[in-house]
């Protein structure tokens, strides 16, 4: 029985090292990846935005504005 045991905690602490070794190596290569991309990506002004983008939001905007105004006045 004793022999049992300690081959479970054997087993045990083999299976918790291999699980910790793959996640470090998981964690490093994630880091690493990280790098990489942060070294290769496109650096894109951040003053210059999508002025289509800004015309569709202000749009929203506005129909979004005139809807509230409609309730409003329709509430009373």
């Amino acid at each position: 029985m004793e022999n049992l045991l300690s081959q479970g905690f054997e087993i045990a602490i083999f299976g918790m090292g291999t699980v910790f070794m793959f996640l470090t190596l998981l964690i490093l290569a994630t880091h690493g990846m990280s790098l990489l991309v942060q070294k290769y990506e496109a650096k894109i002004p951040k003053n210059t935005a999508d002025t289509a983008t800004q015309k569709a939001e202000r749009n929203l905007l506005a129909i979004i504005s005139g809807a509230i105004a409609q309730h409003r006045s329709t509430r009373n």
